[in-house]
Formats: structure tokens, sequence, C-alpha cells
């Protein structure tokens, strides 16, 4: 089903795939997209699954995308993204200032 975790990983392997090698960062947005729905809907927002999965999303959003908007919309929907270590949590912060 649409939010059985083997699909899951499966849009994430995807989008991963349209991002990495193919640069195609308008698919990937969509693929991770579609895969943090059903993450959130099967295992809610705080599972570690579905925060990993908002991180992917976010890593493209400012490295790829370059978008402040929809990054600043992710970490309203996701504020652990300010939290998280190894100096990510910080780069989020100042790239939406």
């Amino acid at each position: 089903g649409k939010t059985h975790p083997d699909t899951l990983a499966t849009l994430m392997n995807v989008g991963s795939t349209y991002k990495i090698g193919l640069n195609d960062f308008t698919a990937a947005e969509e693929m991770f997209r579609l895969a943090l729905d059903g993450y959130e809907k099967s295992l809610g927002k705080n599972h570690e699954d579905t925060k990993g999965c908002a991180r992917n999303l976010a890593i493209l959003l400012f490295q790829e995308l370059e978008d402040k908007e929809k990054t600043r919309e992710l970490v309203k929907l996701y504020p652990h993204l300010l939290d998280e270590g190894g100096g990510f949590g910080e780069y989020v912060r100042i790239f939406i200032m």
C-alpha cells in the first residue's frame, strides 16, 4: 500500500536517484514529499523514519534548490530540523534567516 514501509523506502530511493543520479530536483522533491506524507500518516511526525525523510527533503530544498521559503515551511512543520547535530541544524537556521 501507499504507506507501507517498503513503499516509502522505495519512494525515498527513487527520490535519491532523481537527485543524485539524474539531477532532476523537481522529481526528487515530489518523491521525497510523497514519502514524507506517507511516513507521517503511518508512523507520525516524531518517528525517526519521518524525521529522516524530512531531513532529506530539507537538504534538497536548501542545497540543491536554494529555496528559502520552502525550507522555512518545512521547518515550521518539522522544527526538530533546527536541533539536528553535526552542524546541520545551525546551517538550516542560517539559511532561512
